[in-house]
């Protein structure tokens, strides 16, 4: 049997989490609504999730402290009528929703819950609250399904990919790798399994090992334009310019709109020497695609090789104001994240 790892907490789903024999299907599913009616009740704290202020009426605040003083004595039912009090007067309210949410989770009632924040969501997508919430409870439905589908094909390729998509998603990368090996020796013919490994590998500096499953895929299909593009972009690592040139432009007739790959080829043309097919290639590149203002700085040195100092001048301005707007993007996001300084 294949554990799914989740999330919350550093939780294992593993034999060493339900020590003892085997576990059916039925236990399976007990101790994981147990576990995440655990993490329900735990997530009851204020403490545990950022602060969202708000300004409810003082009728409305007087019904939405009686739910949450119920909420925390553990009358989950004395929470959901308060909350659905609380709706019949006010049916927009947000605060209410979320704790009616809140108590639906520690009744075990997840499908409700759910259909709750989405409703809040609806009404106030940035609500921090509701947004912590339908994290919590998205995860812990996913991890459900995984293990219903474990249960039911235990020895199939698509639950040890699942596996390793969870490992991924974790960070645990040497183990995503084994399990989506595992998956390929099951079923074979699994590309975006194939491709998932190809990918680690590649951003590892594993380029040989990269190619060997971008070349897999390839055999099946010689148009799939990820394995073009990854593959394109392993030989140019390996300084293996021909190849790479090979896969990019491969890459761009299997993709006609894609900017990246003719902008790997431009970069590829330039370390051969070959300026004139480099112009042609980076010119497209930023036709396709203004916002590459790399490729408009790798055209302007292009065009200075072929004797076009006018054109290259307008490329390396061009460059310039699209270097200064992604500075002056990423300052706006920092400043939004971190929010507006406090006046004494």
């Amino acid at each position: 049997m294949h554990w799914i790892p989740v999330a919350f907490h550093d939780f294992r789903l593993s034999r060493t989490a339900f020590p003892g024999s085997e576990l059916t299907s039925r236990r399976v599913k007990c101790h994981i609504t147990s576990f995440i009616y655990a993490v329900s009740i735990a997530l009851l704290s204020p403490s545990s999730y950022p602060a969202q202020p708000s300004a409810p009426s003082e009728r409305a605040a007087a019904g939405l402290k009686e739910g949450v003083q119920a909420l925390f004595a553990g009358d989950y039912a004395g929470a959901e009528a308060a909350a659905n009090r609380q709706l019949a007067i006010d049916s927009r309210s947000v605060e209410a929703l979320v704790l009616l949410a809140r108590a639906q989770m520690a009744q075990g009632k997840y499908p409700l819950a759910f259909s709750s924040l989405r409703r809040a969501l609806g009404r106030s997508p940035d609500h921090v609250e509701a947004l912590y919430f339908m994290g919590k409870l998205a995860s812990a439905l996913s991890q459900m399904e995984y293990q219903e589908l474990a249960q039911r094909a235990p020895g199939s390729g698509r639950v040890r990919q699942l596996v390793g998509d969870s490992y991924q998603a974790s960070g645990e990368l040497d183990k995503a790798l084994d399990e989506y090996r595992a998956a390929l020796v099951i079923q074979p013919d699994l590309t975006d399994v194939a491709l998932e490994l190809a990918e680690i590998l590649r951003t590892q500096g594993r380029f040989e090992e990269a190619l060997k499953y971008y070349s897999q895929i390839l055999e099946r299909s010689p148009r799939h334009f990820p394995s073009l593009y990854g593959a394109g972009l392993c030989h140019q690592a390996l300084q293996q310019e021909d190849q790479s040139i090979r896969c990019f432009e491969q890459a761009a007739i299997a993709d006609p709109k894609d900017a990246s790959c003719r902008y790997a080829l431009g970069t590829a043309w330039m370390r051969k020497g070959e300026a004139h097919k480099a112009v042609e290639v980076l010119t497209a590149a930023v036709h396709l695609d203004p916002s590459l203002w790399g490729a408009y700085s790798l055209l302007g040195r292009a065009l200075l090789l072929t004797g076009q100092p006018e054109m290259a001048a307008e490329a390396f301005e061009k460059a310039k104001q699209g270097q200064q707007r992604e500075v002056q993007s990423q300052h706006d996001k920092a400043k939004k994240v971190i929010g507006a300084p406090v006046k004494n």
